[in-house]
């Protein structure tokens, strides 16, 4: 409805662009003004990345995975939960997984029957120390959104443990696979995907979206 009602519409991939004429809505159809953009989370992974700090209470220097569960329809799924957690342990045994842990999450995990001994529990952590963690794993696996996209952006592949994603273009580019909540899928992807290793690629700008944007706002008329 929100698009339906817009004038003027920012995207950050083609493949949006796309999306919205066949919707009807853009370039032809509605009238509506549609910028391929790039995506501003992407101007942000550049401009802090020289500012990343260290989060306390990583010691670790060797290799190590990057995993975070907080989608309730894995957290709230005792079968699905019991999965991933299952898997994790073990690709802990080869690998170290850190998780920086959702305060309900951990809830979650502490009144359950789940064993998360094997793994690297630490508190959330903010964006700087984030993305120190991700410049420096070897491997993400999440359920989040952004976080599929970050990993992009730090050149680093991922496991994302969700059935669908928004971000097709990274499946299509083939640096993040689909692994649902299925142990087998993810212990299989984690020890025999081969993921691409291009990731110059152009699939959300060159990070100057804010700009395009800005200058777009400043520019548009009614």
């Amino acid at each position: 409805m929100t698009d339906r009602v817009s004038s003027l519409l920012f995207c950050p991939t083609q493949s949006a662009v796309d999306n919205l004429n066949r919707e009807a809505i853009g370039s032809w159809g509605m009238g509506a003004e549609v910028v391929l953009s790039g995506d501003v989370i992407q101007d942000g992974a550049i401009s802090y990345r020289g500012l990343t700090l260290k989060p306390k209470g990583i010691s670790l220097l060797h290799e190590f995975i990057l995993c975070t569960i907080h989608r309730a329809e894995n957290t709230d799924d005792k079968s699905r939960l019991n999965n991933i957690i299952t898997a994790l342990n073990e690709i802990t045994k080869q690998k170290c997984v850190i998780l920086p842990l959702h305060p309900r999450t951990k809830r979650i995990l502490e009144q359950g029957d789940y064993d998360i001994s094997n793994l690297k529990i630490i508190d959330p952590v903010g964006y700087l120390n984030m993305v120190w963690l991700i410049q420096h794993c070897d491997l993400v696996m999440t359920d989040s959104g952004g976080l599929q996209k970050k990993a992009f952006f730090f050149s680093k592949p991922c496991l994302t443990m969700r059935d669908e994603t928004e971000w097709v273009e990274l499946i299509e580019h083939n640096v993040n696979v689909l692994v649902g909540a299925n142990k087998k899928a993810i212990t299989a992807a984690f020890k025999g995907h081969v993921f691409s290793r291009d990731f110059n690629t152009d699939l959300y700008g060159d990070g100057s979206a804010s700009g395009t944007i800005v200058r777009a706002l400043i520019n548009y008329e009614k």
